[in-house]
């Protein structure tokens, strides 16, 4: 099977930056505070695309804590790049997640802010469980997605379970683009 690639047209591009550095950023630097993070954990963002809410995490992550950044899209790396160019505890992965060379069992946590949703179903099983070998044994992926657009909050804790992982925490709250699927799973056990 191919697995998807994706390239943001220059619209996507400059309405993604001009919205999220600005309107937005209070947003984002709220969801990334609700992450609690202590300064010194090791981050993976998936999908990271512009970088904008990574930009929020990465601040948090100033006591020896490093994040790393996925995303298949060239032109978002670039651009990511540029939007985290005054952090050096930056890591940039480009490329599918199923086929990166990411250590296993060594994140405190994965972030899935809306990215699953536009993952073609047939891939998203293979992307949860690359995910669940990334976290730590008791570590935790945080996920934020919309609802309505394709992804169910049903399949989302199936996709989980199968996985590997366990519901710690979930909620749907109504933010500026509708409902949303906010929840927060763990990883129990080693692979």
């Amino acid at each position: 099977m191919a697995l998807s690639t994706y390239e943001p047209p220059a619209l996507e591009i400059g309405l993604t930056l001009a919205l999220g550095l600005t309107v937005l950023s209070p947003y984002y630097r709220g969801f990334a505070s609700s992450l609690n993070l202590s300064g010194g954990e090791r981050v993976l963002d998936f999908g990271c695309g512009s970088g904008i809410c990574s930009r929020h995490i990465a601040a948090r992550l100033q006591r020896g804590g490093h994040l790393d950044c996925v995303d298949i899209s060239d032109d978002w790396m670039e651009v990511i790049r540029k939007t985290l160019r005054r952090y050096d505890n930056i890591g940039y992965h480009l490329g599918h997640i199923t086929q990166l060379a990411l250590p296993e069992s060594v994140y405190d946590l994965v972030v899935v802010h809306f990215v699953l949703h536009d993952i073609p179903t047939a891939e998203r099983r293979g992307v949860m469980k690359a995910l669940s070998r990334l976290l730590k044994p008791a570590g935790r992926l945080v996920l934020r997605e919309p609802q309505g657009q394709g992804l169910k909050q049903d399949e989302i804790i199936l996709l989980t379970i199968a996985a590997g992982l366990f519901p710690k925490s979930f909620r749907a709250p109504r933010i500026a683009v509708g409902a949303v699927y906010d929840a927060c799973f763990t990883r129990e056990k080693a692979f």
